[in-house]
Formats: structure tokens, C-alpha cells, sequence
């Protein structure tokens, strides 16, 4: 019989299996779309990352540092503070706390730590906020280097690629070493080496496991766990990143042990430093013109220079002292403010206490009392009382208004009287003029210290470099030099020049007639050049100056390496020309350093972060007066010192030569010398050009600064003295007429000469007809004479200032 197979039902499918062939086609459908889409996204966001090449020259921001002269930090220049250290020279024990710290498998994964992102997704929920992160080490380096710190889905998986990416490009090493220079470790420390300078004040190679697991747990939160506003939580990351590397046995039970009890001591250790500011600042500007702001600031250069950190710090305190000397002398400007009188009664009805001034502290005190004068003068400083010491009766009298009750001033506390339950004070003026310093060492040109004001804090302008000031006689020196070096007038120490009235029609302004003059008012009728230089003979050298001629003179002057420009006119020998301090101290160097120019040297050498020279000192040397000439004039200005306006530097018992600068109405002092091994610059005034005071001369403003200076900056060198060329012949003479003394002779001292040009000796008991005519009052001296007594420059009504009492020629430009 045959079956109706059309009629036969067919067996029907559960449901369940019918559903779950569904879900698994459908899973398998999404599946295939989905590595479809994280291979498409995979490849997309790969598009759009940057190249893996920028690594290769990691230039992070960086430190730059400025060092002395002996290879120790001076100052620092940064927007980041970052050192960049290879990592040999990193501990392994500092470098596996970090690795602990924050990612213990950064050795076995490949860039991304699949389960603790998972383990960190899981934190998340549970805490519900961000507790836990998933990011590997080289996670963060791909962010920190390549990426946006935004926090979006889309830089997250950007991180992703990127940081699997990098492992493949980098060593598990060379993402460490961009790491832990890389991270930001709390109080400005950039990377491993700041942070350990911050906190311990040392070198990261030099970080024990305590110190290092300290460091390490900052990088979750810098500032929330920082060792120094919260010990306890630093203690407590501290603790737990020991703890991971005992669990990830790196560290055995006995070290950790040992770690934990570790005392360590954190305090933010501020950047060591010397207070070179005016220095280090010149070197700021220096790199910034030739390097950029960028590698100035980011560069992470290191520059040698030729500065004394010591030397700098004796300069620092001589102009200290000095200008306080000053001050004093300038007499007392009145007070500061005043209280009323309702004030003024409060602060007296107040009960007294020693507390509230302190011994040698600068502080502000309010005048209470004023009788006897100024014999007796009480102060308040808060709840204590002062009293003004006597010997402080003639600096306030200068303030012609007058100290009065209510007045507020400053006092320095000297001593406590227990008796009277009072201070002793003495009254503190700040000074109203300024000084700068400049010293520069022979031979070699290296500037070892550069000081540009009293104080960097108050005024960053640079007067040893930026201020155009007028050198006064400080300029003679050059004339001399020329005239000793002239072709044709045959100028030696000797010669002789009339000290006597003269009227000249001044070549650089026509139709001026000048009469220049001495400072004392008088004129010494015959005078050596020696003593014309040693006692700052204006006649004389303006004499000089015109018989010369003014363009062989400029001409002369600017082989010394004047940059300024120097006008054409006779004032010129009273030093009426601007220049700045470097420019004169490195004109004075010439003469030290037997006659040649040598550049200053204030950057020594430039090194960028990979340690390659980037620049080095190429010093220019030029022969730009003989060696004898050099000589001649370092004589002259050794006389300046042993016998003229120099006198007090005898004090230091050794071979200096130099000369006392001060310009008109005694607006600016200079003092400029030298040693066979330094050459220093000093000057002093004020920076509204205003006259420094009665008698303010080169020699008492600024020969006390250059003297201190000097007497610290010699102390450990062995006295030396100047080398004399071959050429140059000595012959005893005498001190007035400049003639030989015969040898039989006696008296006289030995002038130096150039060879050829000494006078001639005369034989044993021969005299010259100029010494006989001297001592006999012969036609010669007589007319000397008779001319001086009817001759001067004023009209017959007209006085002649004193010095003593504070007078000064008017048109004398240049006084000592």
C-alpha cells in the first residue's frame, strides 16, 4: 500500500532550540561586525595618532642651570623644573618602587594590562566614583608625551593603541627612562632627579628605598598625599607601595622591614643658589639673545661661567659699607611718615616690653620724645622702648626741619638696657646713592664678578653695564698713554708742563671760549706728568690733550676698546665722554696686561642636555699698545696710589696701580685699579644724577668700596708684582723737574723709561741750568711766579670756591 507522504506532518523544533540557533546566529552576526568595527576603529584611530618617531628625541622641558666658576649652581631658569637623567643613574630600588607603585606587571604585559583595567572598571562601579585606575606605565607615557589630558572615550582608546604601539617601538627601559623623567611629583619637581632635590636636597642616584617609595606614591595624587603638608598620608602611600613590592618580591620581609623604620627627613629644599643676581641676570639676556627663550627656558642647558660666588659676596658687602659711610656723611633726609596725635598718645600710653625689636634688625620706630637737642630722642617699637645713642647728634642735625615727636623713622637696635628698660638704637637711613662693581681677572679676561646695585630686589637695572655714567679724571690715563706713545712730541714721565692760566677756543664747539681749572682753585706752575697724574692736574692734561690734538687722541683712546662714542672736544680730558663700567674696567685691563685687549669672558662654555658644546668662549687678543707703553703708564698709576689720590690703598701692602675718577659737581665718584692678577672697577652716584655731597670725591666715595674689595679678593693670592718688558730703562731723577741726579748726588727716585728717551746723567757734582735757575729764583722762576700772581680765569670780584667748604669750579668736569 502506498503512503501519502504529502499528508505525513513534518516534526516541529522546540521553541528553545529555535531561539537559541537565532541568538547564535545573531551573536554570530554581531560577533563578525564587531572585530569588523574594532578592526576598522583599530585601524582608524591608528590614522590619527602621532608618530612614534617623536620619542626618539624625547626633549622634555627642561632646567637650565648657570654654575660658578667651579662648576657649582648659581641660579636656574625654567617654566618646568626638570632635570633629565639617564636611567643608570636611577637606583633599582627607587626604580622598582615606582614600577610597584603603579604598574606591578609593567614587565609582562605588552603596553595595555587587560584584567586591571577590568579590576579597575569593577573599583569604579562598586565605589561609584573614580577610585582605581587601569592605565599601564606606558599608558600614562603615551598620554603624558603624545596625547591630550582630556578625558574622553575617544583618547582612551587613542592611549590604548598608542601605548601597544610603543611597546613594540621602545624597550620596557626606554619607557622607563621617558617616564620618570616625565612625571609630575608635586612642588614644581618635574621627573625623579627634581623631586629628589626638593624633598631631600640630593641627587636622585643617591635615594634609599625609604626615600624612593615616598616619591613613588605621590604620582596618584601630588598634591593630596605631599610629604609636607600631610606626612601622614604621604606615610600611608609610602607603606603601601613597600607593601606591593614585598608582594611582588622585590623586596624581602627584612628590607621591607628595614625600609618602614627608615627616618627620613622631608622639607622642600629651596634651589641652591648664590646671590649673584646682577650676574646671573646678564647671563639670562646673553642666552635669550643667542639661544631663544624656548632653549633658555626649556633648553635644559647647562652654562659655565667665570663668575666668584666669594669675590662677589666681599663686593656685596665693601659697597654695603661703603655707601652706609655715605649716607651717614649725606646727614639725616627726615623721617619716613608721620602719626597724628591721637595716635601718637596711644602708642605711648602703652604698657613697655623688651619683645618686639630684635638686635641688629632693620625695623620702623615712632618718635615719642625729641629734647637737649638730639642728645636725648626716645622711640617706640611697638611695646619697646629706644632709646637714640649720642653719637647719632650730628647725622640728624643735618635735617634742617628738624625730628619731632610723632615722626616715623628707622632704627637698628644696637643693645638692651636692663636698667632703663630700653634699646639703644642708632637711626637707619636707606641710602639714596647706588654703586656698582666690576672685577675682571688679568690676563685671562674672565669677569669674576659683576655687580650692577645694592640690591637686585629693589632695582634689577645693571649700573656696571647699562648705565652710561661720565668717567671724570679716571679718563686721564689714556691721554697720558697717548702722549707717551705720540710720534713727534716725545712726551716721557718727566716732561714738563706749565700749570699756569690758558684760554682755548674749544675745537668741538665753535666760538666757546674755555678756561679749564684745577679743583683746589690754583695752579703749581712747572709739573712733571707724573705728578700732574698722580694729583689729578686738570691744566695740565687738558695742556696736553690740545698739543696732542684730538683725533690722534680718539684714535688712541679707542684702541683700549671704548665703544661709546667720545665726542671731539679738550673736555675730554676731564672725562666728560659717557661710557659704562665693563667698557672702562676692560680699558684699564690693557695696562695690566702688558699693553693687549682681551674680551671679557662672562659665558665660558654651553652645553645642551645631551652634554654637545652648543658655544664656547672665543676670546679676541690684540696687541693694542707696546708692552713698554703699558708699563710707562702702569708706573705713572702706581705713583697714583704710593704718593696722590690713591694714598689709602697703601694700606694693602701690594703692588697696585689706579686712579680716582669724579665728575662734575660731584655727581659721580670712580675709583679703577688693578693688581698684576685683577683688575676692579668702582663707581658710585646716584641715579637721578644728582650731586653725591660736599667733598663726595673718587678717592672717599668709592676708594673705601674698592679698598675692602680688594683687600678680601687679594687675600689668597701671592703677591705679585707688574713684570717689566725688555725696552724700558730706569734713572734716578728728581721728584719736581723731572732731570737725572748725578750719581754722587742725593735724593731723587727711579723713573722709568723707554729706552732711548731717558735723560741724560749729569756728571758728579754737575747741576742742570733748570735746577739752578729753580734755586737761585732766576729769570725763569721769577716769571713763573710774577704770571700765576697776575693771571686767573675769574673776574677780579669773583671768589674762589674752597673744597673744604663744599665749593667746586663750575666748569670743572673733572676734580680727582
Amino acid at each position: 500500500m502506498a503512503r501519502n507522504f504529502n499528508k505525513m506532518k513534518k516534526p516541529k523544533r522546540s521553541l528553545a532550540k529555535r531561539l537559541f540557533f537565532g541568538l547564535f546566529i545573531f551573536g554570530l552576526i554581531m560577533g563578525v561586525l564587531g572585530i569588523a568595527a574594532a578592526v576598522g576603529g583599530w585601524y582608524w584611530i591608528g590614522q590619527q595618532l602621532p608618530q612614534l618617531e617623536r620619542l626618539a628625541d624625547y626633549r622634555p622641558p627642561a632646567v637650565t642651570q648657570i654654575l660658578d666658576k667651579d662648576g657649582r649652581l648659581l641660579s636656574e631658569f625654567s617654566h618646568q623644573r626638570r632635570y633629565v637623567v639617564p636611567l643608570n643613574q636611577i637606583p633599582s630600588d627607587v626604580i622598582g618602587a615606582f614600577v610597584a607603585a603603579e604598574d606591578g606587571d609593567f614587565f609582562k604585559h605588552v603596553g595595555v594590562d587587560v584584567l586591571g583595567i577590568i579590576r579597575a572598571a569593577v573599583a569604579n562601579f562598586r565605589a561609584g566614583r573614580v577610585v582605581q585606575g587601569g592605565s599601564t606605565i606606558t599608558q600614562q607615557v603615551a598620554r603624558a608625551l603624545l596625547l591630550s589630558p582630556r578625558r574622553t572615550m575617544l583618547r582612551k582608546a587613542k592611549e590604548i593603541v598608542l601605548a601597544y604601539r610603543m611597546e613594540k617601538y621602545l624597550t620596557k627601559e626606554e619607557i622607563l627612562y621617558l617616564y620618570l623623567n616625565q612625571i609630575y611629583l608635586g612642588h614644581g619637581a618635574y621627573g625623579i632627579q627634581a623631586a629628589a632635590q626638593t624633598y631631600f636636597g640630593k641627587d636622585c642616584s643617591k635615594l634609599v628605598l625609604a626615600e624612593g617609595a615616598l616619591i613613588a606614591g605621590l604620582i596618584k595624587a601630588p598634591t593630596r598625599y605631599s610629604p609636607v603638608r600631610y606626612p601622614r598620608r604621604a606615610r600611608a602611600r609610602q607603606e603601601y607601595v613597600i607593601g606591593r613590592m614585598l608582594a611582588d618580591g622585590q623586596i624581602s620581609p627584612e628590607e621591607a622591614t628595614a625600609a618602614l623604620n627608615t627616618q627620613i627627613k622631608v622639607q622642600i629644599n629651596p634651589k641652591a643658589t648664590s646671590h649673584t643676581d646682577y650676574y646671573t641676570e646678564y647671563v639670562r639676556q646673553w642666552l635669550e639673545n643667542r639661544f631663544g627663550q624656548a632653549d633658555l627656558y626649556d633648553g635644559g642647558l647647562t652654562v659655565y661661567t667665570a663668575c666668584d660666588p666669594a669675590m662677589t659676596a666681599a663686593g656685596q658687602q665693601a659697597i654695603k659699607h661703603g655707601l652706609a659711610d655715605l649716607t651717614r656723611r649725606q646727614g639725616f633726609k627726615g623721617p619716613i611718615a608721620q602719626v597724628s596725635k591721637n595716635e601718637l598718645n596711644a602708642i605711648k600710653s602703652r604698657p613697655v616690653d623688651r619683645n618686639g625689636a630684635q638686635k641688629d634688625q632693620i625695623i620702623k620706630a615712632v618718635v615719642t620724645r625729641v629734647s637737649n637737642g638730639y642728645q636725648n630722642v626716645t622711640v617706640r617699637m611697638g611695646a619697646a622702648r629706644g632709646k637714640v645713642i649720642d653719637d647719632e647728634e650730628k647725622f640728624l642735625k643735618r635735617y634742617k626741619k628738624g625730628l619731632r615727636p610723632g615722626d616715623v623713622i628707622q632704627v637698628i637696635p644696637q643693645s638692651y638696657d636692663l636698667k632703663g628698660k630700653s634699646w639703644m638704637v642708632k637711626v637707619h637711613q636707606e641710602p639714596l646713592a647706588q654703586s656698582a662693581l666690576l672685577a675682571i681677572e688679568s690676563g685671562t679676561g674672565r669677569v669674576r664678578v659683576m655687580i650692577g646695585g645694592r640690591d637686585f630686589d629693589l632695582s634689577q637695572f645693571n649700573r656696571a653695564t647699562q648705565a652710561s655714567r661720565q668717567p671724570g679724571s679716571a679718563f686721564k690715563p689714556f691721554i697720558f698713554s697717548a702722549a707717551l706713545n705720540h710720534p713727534s712730541q716725545k712726551y716721557t714721565p718727566t716732561s714738563v708742563i706749565m700749570d699756569a692760566p690758558v684760554v682755548y677756543d674749544d675745537p668741538g664747539r665753535p666760538g666757546v671760549k674755555w678756561k679749564p681749572k684745577n679743583y683746589e682753585g690754583r695752579f703749581y706752575g712747572p709739573t712733571t706728568l707724573r705728578t700732574a697724574l698722580e694729583h689729578s692736574r686738570n691744566v695740565v692734561t687738558v695742556k696736553i690733550l690740545s698739543d696732542m690734538g684730538l683725533k690722534y687722541t680718539i684714535e688712541y683712546a679707542k684702541r683700549f676698546g671704548f665703544q661709546s662714542e667720545i665726542a671731539p672736544n679738550l673736555s675730554l680730558a676731564l672725562g666728560t665722554c659717557g661710557m659704562n663700567l665693563l667698557e672702562l674696567t676692560k680699558a684699564y685691563s690693557v695696562f695690566a696686561n702688558q699693553g693687549r685687549l682681551v674680551d671679557p669672558v662672562v659665558v665660558e662654555k654651553v652645553v645642551d642636555r645631551h652634554g654637545e658644546v652648543v658655544y664656547s668662549a672665543q676670546q679676541l687678543v690684540q696687541q693694542v699698545i707696546s708692552p713698554q707703553n703699558a708699563f710707562l703708564t702702569t708706573q705713572l698709576l702706581r705713583g697714583v696710589v704710593q704718593h696722590g689720590t690713591g694714598r689709602q690703598m697703601l694700606e694693602l701692602g701690594r703692588p697696585l696701580a689706579g686712579k680716582t675718577g669724579t665728575t662734575n659737581d660731584l655727581r659721580d665718584a670712580l675709583f679703577m685699579g688693578f693688581s698684576p692678577q685683577l683688575v676692579c672697577g668702582v663707581w658710585v652716584g646716584q641715579d637721578d644724577n644728582k650731586p653725591l655731597g660736599r667733598r663726595e670725591t673718587g678717592g672717599r666715595a668709592a676708594g673705601p668700596i674698592w679698598k675692602e674689595f680688594m683687600g678680601q679678593a687679594l687675600k689668597d693670592m701671592p703677591r705679585a708684582d707688574f713684570p717689566e718688558p725688555e725696552g724700558v730703562v730706569f734713572v734716578r731723577v728728581d721728584k719736581k723737574t723731572g732731570q737725572a741726579v748725578s750719581a754722587g748726588q742725593e735724593g731723587g727716585f727711579f723713573e722709568a723709561f723707554l729706552a732711548g728717551t731717558e735723560p741724560a746723567v749729569p756728571a758728579p757734582g754737575q747741576v742742570h741750568t733748570a735746577q739752578a735757575e729753580a734755586v737761585d729764583g732766576g729769570e725763569t722762576g721769577g716769571a713763573v711766579e710774577d704770571f700765576m700772581q697776575s693771571e686767573t680765569f675769574a673776574p677780579p670780584t669773583e671768589a674762589v670756591p674752597d673744597p673744604e667748604k663744599g665749593g667746586a669750579p663750575a666748569d670743572s668736569s673733572s676734580l680727582q
